[in-house]
Formats: structure tokens, sequence, C-alpha cells
């Protein structure tokens, strides 16, 4: 398989707020979306490199339309958990924080499965080798309604994972137009989300559904902003220059936090790649938007 199952828990949410009988306790968010490939890295590597500004200029401004299926998974007893209407808030989540990248998604399906063991993330691949759709550049979204059937205890909450993209095309002659590979070689390929984290869900503090926001973003090839956990000088970091460098993930949403004290500007607390609850996200930075459009058009549909 050219895609490996990619689940790493990334604990990094150190910080908790004190619950009290009016605030209910907010557990640390988890992503468990793994490391990025070689193939990822070089990508980030090359476009980092290259004049941003003129990139910005020539691609930024050209739409990019995404197809996207929706895959509601659920256990017996949450069957009716989650609603239509959920699905709809959810789809126009994405679109308004997408928007600004120049990028739409086409909603093409939402299927609905009660199956306790893809529910509870237990068969991974047999759920999506039966409902996965579409090419590499089409986007699968799986909300589960038990994602893990690991106990992270209180600490923390596992609300989603992604795969992130890489080259799944090769060339049969040099003088060949490359083609990609078969669709069982990426079956794996797309995002699994907890679905209590889907607007108006049951998930306190993460039911805004930002977190579906934040692991397409590593659908598209984005990484975290505390990538590496270092505030050493000269670290690539997320290989995005207008991010602040940032050491530590954040936890809830303290205004001010600046873990790398030498580097400039504050954490970038309200950012889609951090670890923030939903009320501080807000925004991708302008570097983040021009290499979300690049790496779709270089790694997911072959532009």
């Amino acid at each position: 398989m050219l895609l490996s199952s990619l689940f790493l828990l990334v604990f990094t949410g150190l910080s908790l707020s004190v619950p009290t009988e009016k605030s209910p306790f907010i557990p640390s968010r988890v992503c468990g979306t793994g490391p990025p490939s070689e193939a990822l890295i070089a990508a980030h590597m090359d476009m980092h490199r290259d004049n941003r500004l003129q990139r910005r200029k020539a691609q930024g401004n050209q739409e990019v339309v995404v197809n996207t299926y929706f895959h509601v998974v659920s256990t017996t007893d949450q069957a009716k958990a989650v609603t239509h209407a959920m699905v709809a808030n959810q789809f126009g989540i994405l679109q308004t924080y997408y928007a600004s990248a120049n990028i739409s998604f086409n909603l093409l399906g939402t299927d609905w499965s009660v199956n306790n063991s893809w529910a509870t993330d237990a068969d991974d691949a047999g759920m999506k080798q039966a409902l996965r759709k579409g090419d590499y550049s089409a986007l699968n979204i799986y909300f589960q309604t038990n994602l893990s059937t690991m106990d992270y205890g209180q600490m923390s909450q596992l609300l989603g994972y992604c795969t992130l993209p890489t080259n799944v095309t090769f060339e049969a002659c040099t003088e060949c137009k490359p083609q990609e590979f078969p669709p069982v070689d990426y079956i794996l390929d797309g995002c699994n989300v907890l679905a209590g984290s889907m607007p108006n869900g049951t998930v306190y503090g993460y039911n805004q559904g930002k977190t579906a926001v934040h692991e397409v973003g590593h659908w598209f090839g984005l990484l975290h902003t505390f990538q590496d956990n270092t505030c050493a000088v000269g670290d690539t970091g997320d290989f995005i220059d207008d991010t602040p460098q940032e050491s530590v993930s954040t936890d809830g949403c303290p205004v001010g936090k600046d873990s790398c004290l030498s580097s400039p500007g504050l954490d970038p607390i309200s950012n889609f790649m951090d670890y923030s609850t939903d009320h501080c996200y807000e925004e991708f930075t302008l570097d983040q938007l021009a290499r979300m459009q690049n790496m779709y058009k270089s790694l997911r549909s072959g532009n």
C-alpha cells in the first residue's frame, strides 16, 4: 500500500482550564495526523525557497474546486446523533473558512452508515474500502461518532486525523505523461473527524465545526504551527514564513501566549493549524492560503 494508516498521536496540550460547576471540563485537543512524507517535505522546501509573493500573484486567484464526499458513521446507540442540519452546517463552515484561499468544495454526496467497528475506528481500512469515492483529488471526510476505541483519559480528546498529500504518480517511460497509481494504493486517503466536533455537537469547546477545518488543512498539506516543537534559530518548522515560531501547542485560548520569546511575534493561537479551542480559531495566513493551493495542484490534482 502506498499510504499507511496515519495514526500517530500528538499529546502536546499541557495546561488545562480548571473546570467549574458552570464550565464543563475541556480536555486538550489531540490530532492524530502523522508525520509528513519525504515527498511532502521536499514539496514544502521547494515552495519555501520560491518567491512567495510571485507565486501568490500567479496562483492565488485561480479557483480550486474540490469534489467532496461526506460519510457519517455511527454506532448502533448513536445512530441519530448526527442530524442533517449538522451536516449542512459543517459543509458551510468549510466553505466559509476556505473561501479566502479561493478554495471551494463541491459536495457530491453524503452517506450514512451504522457500523460499530467503523464508527469506533476499529476497522479503518474496511470502512474506507467500502465507502471512499473519487480519485486522489477528491476529499473524503468520515464523521465517526466514536472515533477512538482507545482510552486517552480525561487529559486529552482525539478529535481527528487526516492523510497528508504525497506523490501518487509514476512515469511508465521517460517520455510518458505521469500516471496516477490505482485507487487501491491510496484507499486510506481522507480525513477522520469525531462527529461530536461538528456544529452543535457534544464535545464542549470543540463543537463549532472547526476540527474539520484543521484536519482538511492537513489534507491540503499544511503542518502544525508548532511543528518540531522548538525555538531553535533556523528551524524550518511548518515551512511557512508568516506563522510565528511556536514550540508548544496551544491549549484553550490564552491571549498573549509566547512560547518563543526570542522570536518575532506571539504564538498564532487563532490559526487553524494550532491546537486552540474552536472559539479561538479564526484564520489561515496568506502564505498558508497560497501553500494549500500549490500543494493541491502539485500533489493532488496533478497540475
